[in-house]
């Protein structure tokens, strides 16, 4: 079984060497020892990934602890720190706790209480992470079924469903049966866009023929004829007739 992987992030030298060696006698395994944000990141970007960090609260440097705690809270949150320090003030402690710390040693630490720490840390980490991954599981899935949901209502907005299982697209200007495409000349297909653009509603005959022939007058027998012809290519009762007053293509 793999060991966890520490790292020390301490800027006394003696106390640093110290904690490398309890924490190998514990059973665990130092991954890299750094005294400032520098090092630290520099182990971090090699490719070095710990279980957890143990971070002095008061580093020597620009960086302390507690903003390194939170930069890398940003860069690498599943990763938890314990914070080590010798100054066991309420300011302090509020302070470091705004990192989400998920422990504190006091020094000197005694051994117990180092080991105690880090294997609740450890415990709470993994507990936390596993949250998180189900609520980004949970959220993936939201985010996806809104897609669907949006893919669905811009179908719906550009398409007209039909009676006897037809369905027109407005915006490829296509009547489908089912998912075939029905295959239709462009006088008869302009007969269905033009009383698509009034669904369940009367056309009248002058309007039909003025949609088709719109540059030249067309006689009712040339009418009657390209209609004839698209009726025996849909249901029959697709597209009623108004009472010799128009024609209305069914909705569904």
């Amino acid at each position: 079984m793999a060991k966890i992987k520490i790292l020390i992030v301490e800027d006394e030298s003696i106390i640093a060497l110290n904690l490398k060696e309890t924490l190998i006698d514990l059973g665990y395994e130092p991954c890299g020892v750094a005294p400032n944000k520098c090092k630290t990141m520099r182990i971090l970007e090699s490719g070095v990934i710990p279980d957890l960090i143990l971070m002095d609260i008061y580093l020597k440097g620009p960086t302390t602890g507690i903003e390194l705690a939170k930069e890398l809270k940003v860069s690498m949150p599943q990763i938890p720190v314990v914070f080590l320090t010798a100054n066991s003030e309420i300011a302090t402690i509020k302070k470091a706790s705004e990192t989400f710390a998920y422990g504190y040693i006091l020094k000197p630490y005694k051994k117990s209480n180092l080991q105690a720490a880090i294997e609740i840390a450890l415990s709470k980490a993994k507990e936390d992470n596993e949250k998180n991954l189900k609520l980004n599981a949970i959220e993936n899935v939201n985010k996806t079924l809104i897609h669907q949901l949006e893919l669905n209502n811009e179908q719906k907005s550009r398409t007209i469903q039909l009676k006897y299982g037809y369905l027109y697209d407005k915006e490829k200007e296509i009547l489908y049966y089912g998912d075939e495409p029905v295959k239709l000349t462009t006088k008869e297909l302009k007969i269905i866009k033009y009383l698509c653009e009034s669904p369940g509603h009367n056309v009248s005959q002058e309007q039909l023929e003025y949609a088709i022939w719109q540059d030249e007058p067309a006689g009712y027998a040339a009418f009657r004829s390209v209609l004839f012809r698209l009726r025996n290519k849909v249901h029959k009762d697709l597209i009623s007739n108004q009472n010799n007053t128009g024609y209305k293509i069914e909705l569904f």
